[in-house]
């Protein structure tokens, strides 16, 4: 018996653990990526949607610095640390719903998404609501994640965590590595409304401090943490033991390194 509906709630603890253990490991170097592909594109308005704690939303400030900045997340506890993050900054901050978007029609030039896609309850109403509020001519930059298996850290946390629940595995895992299929993105992209839609498969590496650090991200950084105290409260510190145990013997301790694997898309209105 599986999870069908996935407890998918950054809230709580989860958010700072997850920006400050997971947000360098994994989402930094996409970060800097992102930014530097909006940056080319000199654009005068940005909206970027599922900004969580502000890891691109830092790139963009300090890459394109004269644009107007508009960084938004349906999550409030998510976005409490972004605003935090860049206090002082000349960002609007708005908490809302990237499949039902608070903005006018035509008022972006582009519009970021990082790994915010695949938790979208319609990914085509997500796609049509960025193509409604981009300017004619403005582009939609986002990422995803490759097959889980091309991300072993994460998967060594899946294989892990649903070893313990044998029975009952949470589902968690399922939802970020769910968009790895580069037609199926495609082919809801262009039901979304975009006509032009390209792709680059990046590799990058994975490297986290210490294995105990990156244990403590994996069973407590993410949702699945809510999942694992629902079922057992006790199962936290049993499971980060065993990802530290599991991740020194496959990625070494002192840094603690893999490699990762992201798809980001690009498509223009």
């Amino acid at each position: 018996m599986t999870e069908t509906v996935p407890n998918i709630t950054f809230g709580g603890s989860i958010p700072k653990i997850y920006d400050e253990v997971l947000g360098p490991v994994y989402f930094e170097p996409y970060a800097i990526d992102i930014a530097e592909r909006a940056a080319k594109l000199n654009p005068s308005a940005i909206l970027e949607t599922a900004c969580g704690t502000g890891r691109v939303t830092v790139h963009l400030s300090s890459k394109i610095p004269s644009a107007q900045l508009t960084a938004s997340d349906i999550n409030p506890d998510m976005l409490a640390i972004a605003q935090q993050k860049l206090d002082g900054k000349n960002i609007r901050w708005q908490q809302a719903d990237a499949t039902a978007l608070p903005f006018a029609d035509n008022s972006f030039d582009c519009m970021i998404t990082q790994f915010g896609v695949m938790f979208y309850p319609d990914k085509v109403k997500g796609m049509s609501e960025a193509l409604r509020v981009l300017k004619p001519g403005g582009t939609y930059i986002f990422s995803v994640w490759a097959n889980i298996d091309q991300n072993p850290m994460s998967a060594t946390g899946r294989e892990i965590v649903t070893h313990f629940f044998e029975n009952d595995p949470p589902a968690f895992y399922n939802v970020p590595y769910s968009l790895h299929n580069i037609d199926d993105v495609t082919a809801f992209v262009k039901k979304g409304g975009f006509k032009e839609v390209t792709h680059e498969v990046l590799t990058k590496d994975c490297i986290a401090e210490s294995a105990e650090v990156m244990a403590a991200g994996l069973i407590e950084g993410n949702p699945v943490a809510n999942a694992i105290r629902e079922r057992d409260p006790g199962a936290v510190s049993v499971l980060k033991n065993k990802a530290y145990e599991t991740l020194v013997k496959r990625f070494g301790d002192h840094p603690c390194k893999a490699t990762m694997k992201a798809i980001v898309y690009t498509a223009k209105k």
